[in-house]
């Protein structure tokens, strides 16, 4: 009895854990300089909630199945979340802007076939994270 329980824990840990890398990579953004010669480094407090909306609500959903993701920002202050599946030659971003102007988009990838589409609601972010994980 006492190993089913562990093994459901761990099972379900995995994307626990995947989520709270996630979002401290996230954090972690925020202690970059304000910018460089090349731009802005640090996310604006706009793309920053975005990332973190969207996160949130799709580890609600997802909980041990979702992945974890490499971020970064351009040059304006957008955040860029990345899933990527070598193996698999699958990959999911999730661009989030660095205002209110432009919208926040999904690109994904499967081999040579790629799309990008605006993301209005968590369950499209999780949509391509489910198609992600079964890469």
């Amino acid at each position: 009895m006492t190993v089913a329980n562990e093994q459901i824990a761990e099972s379900s840990s995995k994307g626990l854990l995947n989520f709270r890398i996630t979002v401290e990579r996230l954090i972690e953004l925020l202690d970059l300089e304000d910018e460089d010669e090349y731009g802005i480094l640090k996310p604006t407090e706009y793309a920053f909630r975005t990332a973190m909306k969207w996160v949130v609500e799709a580890y609600d959903v997802l909980r041990e199945n979702f992945p974890k993701a490499s971020v970064s920002t351009d040059e304006l202050g957008s955040i860029r979340l990345a899933w990527q599946n070598t193996s698999a030659d699958c990959r999911v971003r999730l661009f989030c802007p660095s205002n209110a102007d432009d919208r926040a988009y999904i690109y994904h990838q499967k081999h040579e076939e790629y799309k990008s589409e605006d993301i209005i609601a968590a369950s499209t972010l999780v949509h391509w994270l489910e198609w992600y994980n079964q890469a």
